[in-house]
């Protein structure tokens, strides 16, 4: 680090001379705001040449105090000195302090309920190519976030200084009539059936696959064989020990639909044969979408055997009868089953609300938020194995959804926000700790350690805005009228969604990846 550096690093203002020059500025400043479409607004904010040479004296005096300048003691520099050699550093500095601090002293004087940081026009120079094939520098302008703007804003040597910001702001909107709220509490009760299919569930974690030396295969075994892939009567893939459950699977990218009833009722000995298709995105480029045929030569037959649930091992986990056990697992299951029926209840407010709330989201804002579904949405469908032609097949599908669906969630958001403001809606540490002490428990960790985790990753104003959300839609249901009956039916926009979706997995169908 140079002098310079070391000499103007000592020169950031903490935050309360940055206060100090906002609440300054505030009253010298002129501001003018423009409206320049839906919820964004031009904000030209005028910087008067007092408070500019002001902020530049108070920097060099105080360089002047700590600079090491040679041939002079602390403080006795000339001042023509000083802002020859520090002059570049302290400009920057100052006009960053000066921007950032007018432009909030700007928004608050004039009440401006703007979100996120905005945008400063700025002119760039950029080399065009004119039509001799000569680069010439031309001047365009540009918007720019204040940490790259600063490096094209230029402070008059002479007279005030105007900057341009735009900025989206928040809406205004009116709440819905809050109370009496139409919401349907669905009713959903464990049966006796549910209960063994749970039981049957875990205790088939306990069991093992044993060879089966004799009999004809079933669904959900495991087969065991020589295994080839031949296309265009060439054979491309070879294996020995292949593993394949009896149903429908996918194997080296291969969807093997079909396989399931066709290795049904075989035994070792015997041959499979498909036909199947190989997926567009296939490692030999060449062979991509033809047909080919997969064959299996059984050598060995695996089953499930799971063990009986016997007493012995009831006791073991603690449950001296059956039917304490077949207790404890249905009233486990029906926390779960009120836990879905209060989420449908508080989506049926969510949704009540957004019918309700008519008003629009900034532009901007529910731009950014799309793409990062569209990413989220992408990620995922590249994870599940789907081939890239066909994300891309329904690539406009998932920008409309998502967009849809960014738009939505921006809404509830304001709406969210709004409610818990005029209800004074507030969450208190202790209900943060509580919800993280939780979240620990579940995953077996400690407290500090998942709380510092939160913190990190910058998650805890995530949670904190979940709790308060949760706090909002309790008080509302409250305040519904509930009935009891069937949840709501989807809307239309819903249902065309929900289409949407399953397009985007037409190749995944009931296959499961190997």
């Amino acid at each position: 680090m140079t002098e310079a550096d070391n000499a103007t690093a000592e020169l950031a203002m903490d935050g309360g001379e940055e206060q100090s020059l906002q609440e300054k500025l505030k009253d010298a400043i002129s501001v003018k705001v423009d409206e320049i479409g839906s919820l964004r607004k031009k904000v030209v904010i005028t910087i008067p040449r007092a408070s500019i040479d002001e902020q530049l004296d108070n920097r060099y005096d105080e360089l002047r105090e700590k600079a090491s300048v040679p041939g002079f003691r602390p403080g006795r520099a000339p001042q023509k000195l000083i802002e020859k050699r520090f002059g570049s550093e302290v400009g920057e500095e100052v006009n960053q302090q000066l921007v950032s601090s007018a432009y909030l002293a700007g928004v608050e004087k004039e009440s401006i309920d703007a979100l996120g940081d905005p945008l400063i026009r700025v002119t760039v120079s950029e080399n065009r190519t004119d039509k001799k094939g000569n680069a010439q520098p031309v001047d365009v302008e540009q918007l720019l976030p204040l940490g790259e703007a600063i490096k094209h804003l230029k402070c008059p040597t002479e007279g005030d200084w105007g900057v341009e910001f735009e900025v989206e702001v928040r809406p205004v909107f009116e709440l819905p009539e809050l109370k009496g709220i139409k919401v349907s509490k669905p009713q959903l009760k464990v049966a006796k059936k549910d209960v063994d299919e749970e039981i049957k569930r875990m205790n088939m974690m306990r069991g093992t696959y044993m060879p089966v030396e004799d009999g004809k295969t079933i669904a959900d075994d495991v087969i065991v064989g020589s295994m080839t892939v031949v296309c265009d009567g060439t054979t491309i893939k070879t294996e020995d020990d292949a593993e394949l459950a009896v149903r429908d699977q996918r194997y080296d990218g291969i969807l093997l639909d079909g396989f399931g009833k066709a290795a049904t009722g075989k035994k070792i000995g015997d041959k499979i044969k498909v036909k199947v298709t190989l997926p567009d995105d296939y490692t030999d480029v060449d062979l991509r979408s033809k047909p080919a045929e997969v064959e299996l030569a059984i050598a060995q037959v695996k089953r499930l055997e799971v063990p009986e649930l016997d007493d012995a091992y009831l006791e073991s986990i603690g449950f001296e009868k059956r039917e304490e056990f077949e207790n404890y697992i249905k009233e486990s299951m029906q926390q779960s089953l009120d836990q879905q029926v209060r989420q449908q209840m508080r989506q049926q407010v969510r949704d009540h609300l957004l019918e309700q709330a008519d008003f629009d989201v900034p532009e901007g804002v529910s731009q950014r938020h799309t793409e990062h579904l569209v990413g989220q949405q992408m990620m995922n469908l590249y994870r599940q194995g789907i081939p890239d032609s066909e994300i891309s097949k329904h690539a406009d599908e998932l920008r409309l959804e998502a967009s849809t669906r960014a738009r939505n969630e921006l809404k509830l958001v304001f709406i969210m926000d709004k409610i818990s403001e005029e209800n004074d809606i507030q969450i208190t540490e202790e209900e943060v700790n509580n919800a993280i002490a939780m979240i620990a428990a579940r995953r077996n960790r400690r407290f500090d350690r998942v709380r510092d985790e939160i913190i990190s990753t910058g998650h805890l104003r995530t949670l904190y805005v979940q709790l308060r959300d949760e706090k909002v839609l309790e008080m509302l249901l409250g305040d519904a009228e509930i009935t009891e009956g069937a949840p709501k039916k989807k809307a239309a926009s819903d249902k065309k969604t929900t289409k949407k979706k399953t397009a985007t997995k037409t190749k995944k169908k009931k296959a499961d990846d190997k």
